[in-house]
């Protein structure tokens, strides 16, 4: 297949047509209007050569890319077989979608949805807004679904269309229940960031990052968003501190906000690790966002399975990276009824596609998660600032499954702290 160029306009310069997952793409490089030929200097020459080069080495690089898609379908029923269990039903990562992906720019947030499909397409709106209102268009969305029966492949196709081309999935179906941890946070919290990893590595010339800067957001797919935020302000949160989660302490599988670099060397891998390793161990309590206060353990020490935290080593994985209490930015939405009759119900009591409120700069007033009790004991290097614990420390105890069982809980400061 060859490119057709259309000559309606008389134009000096470099035009350059090369294909690109099936599509004629065009660049015009140094163009200039008839009249002005005689003015191109020997400069400008130069940056045409010059201009020329990057476009070959791009179409070297974009064959390349291509021949990692192809590659994809076997990567996909390679990753399923890792976990006993499951069998994928459907995903979109083969070569004619991945090629056919909307995307226009470095994606700056990457939201990553795993577990049941639940109530996404009614909570589905908010997220679109949340992440046009605070990217733009550089965002993308992956989707890891299980189910028993499996789910109808209609229904994901409806959701790419949804989110404009810039959203993936894998569908498999489960044999067992899905509650032992083992499976769970490996195959969920693992899949969803493994696809966007497949979409990075195959695309890199269209989805590369710096792993520091880019926002990775985690979430269920039954989460209604309620607030957009401020992208460059974490962007450069994440990136003074590399490894970081904003997170809520008790409801982690519900909400992780953090970057590239913590999920990508500190979480991920570890899940897909051998049980006893201290990536699983460092991957299992980042996963929950309890990861440097011990889930209100007396003495933190007890805990940490001889992992160091990220702030005494200089930022070295395997290590636990600190945890502070940000926004609230989600709501979780309950589906009620069935068939004609079925409707979502958030647990804020509001409607899921409510307008969103004003963009947040989620780095400012973060909270501290300190242990129950005993919390002197850590590092003084990990310790908020001595002004954030004179404002006072606000008890959050009483919770059923943090251990041991008689220092339940955690406390929070009262004073936020500006990252």
């Amino acid at each position: 297949m060859g490119c057709r160029i259309w000559d309606g306009l008389l134009l000096a310069g470099y035009i350059s047509f090369h294909l690109f997952g099936g599509k004629c793409v065009a660049a015009f490089q140094g163009l200039v209007p008839v009249h002005q030929r005689n003015t191109i200097t020997k400069d400008d020459q130069l940056q045409m050569i010059e201009k020329e080069d990057q476009l070959k080495m791009f179409a070297k690089e974009s064959k390349e890319d291509q021949l990692k898609i192809l590659d994809l379908e076997g990567q996909v029923q390679g990753w399923a077989h890792t976990y006993s269990g499951i069998q994928v039903q459907h995903h979109n990562l083969h070569a004619e979608n991945i090629s056919n992906y909307n995307i226009t720019c470095v994606p700056k947030v990457w939201l990553l949805l795993s577990g049941l499909y639940r109530s996404l397409k009614y909570v589905r709106p908010s997220m679109l807004n949340m992440l046009q209102r605070s990217a733009g268009d550089c965002w993308f969305v992956t989707l890891l679904v299980s189910s028993y029966d499996g789910i109808d492949l209609a229904i994901l196709q409806d959701d790419y269309q949804f989110f404009q081309g810039r959203f993936s999935f894998v569908s498999v179906i489960r044999s067992g229940i899905a509650k032992p941890k083992g499976y769970a946070y490996a195959v969920h919290w693992h899949g969803c960031w493994w696809i966007a990893q497949q979409i990075r590595e195959a695309l890199k010339g269209k989805a590369a990052m710096d792993p520091s800067s880019t926002i990775v957001l985690r979430h269920r797919p039954d989460e209604c968003f309620r607030h957009c935020f401020d992208v460059e302000a974490a962007a450069a949160a994440f990136t003074r501190w590399r490894y970081l989660i904003l997170g809520q302490p008790i409801s982690a599988d519900n909400g992780l906000t953090t970057n590239w670099a913590t999920y990508s060397n500190l979480i991920a891998p570890g899940l897909a690790a051998n049980r006893s390793s201290n990536l699983f161990l460092s991957a299992m309590s980042a996963s929950w966002s309890k990861s440097e206060y011990c889930n209100g353990m007396l003495d933190p020490g007890e805990c940490d399975h001889g992992i160091p935290y990220c702030l005494m080593n200089k930022n070295t994985a395997p290590c636990r990276p600190p945890v502070l209490l940000s926004w609230q930015q989600h709501c979780l939405c309950r589906l009620q009824g069935k068939g004609s009759s079925e409707t979502s119900l958030c647990i804020d009591r509001k409607p899921p596609d409510l307008p969103l409120d004003a963009c947040m700069d989620i780095t400012k007033g973060t909270k501290c998660i300190l242990p129950r009790s005993g919390w002197q004991k850590l590092p003084q290097q990990l310790l908020p600032p001595a002004w954030q614990l004179k404002g006072g420390l606000k008890d959050s105890g009483n919770v059923a499954y943090m251990r041991p069982t008689s220092k339940k809980g955690y406390q929070t400061c009262k004073a936020g702290r500006d990252l």
